[in-house]
């Protein structure tokens, strides 16, 4: 819960946040309130994505940092589009 209260803070100073939340940790963002949240349905320890996939990470980052563009009013918490469990889902027939 520590990024949320320091997000907070950041915010209160004038300097703009974006936090990366889990989904299981979703709800602690929910209470906390940052001004930008991106969900992700990574594990717990990889919340931009599995160790080595830097493009995965890549993309997270990425989608966070567009949060500063689009989310000028918060809070506001945005689920990450999961394309590669998409394409996961639809190789296997799922």
């Amino acid at each position: 819960m520590s990024v949320g209260h320091t997000a907070r803070v950041l915010e209160e100073a004038g300097l703009s946040t974006v936090c990366i939340f889990i989904r299981a940790f979703r709800h602690h963002a929910e209470n906390l309130k940052p001004a930008r949240t991106l969900i992700t349905r990574h594990l717990l320890g990889r919340t931009v994505g599995p160790p080595g996939d830097t493009d995965r990470q890549r993309e997270v980052v990425m989608a966070a940092l567009g949060l500063l563009e689009v989310s000028t009013e918060g809070p506001s918490i945005v689920e990450f589009a999961d394309e590669h469990l998409l394409e996961k889902q639809a190789k296997s027939g799922a």
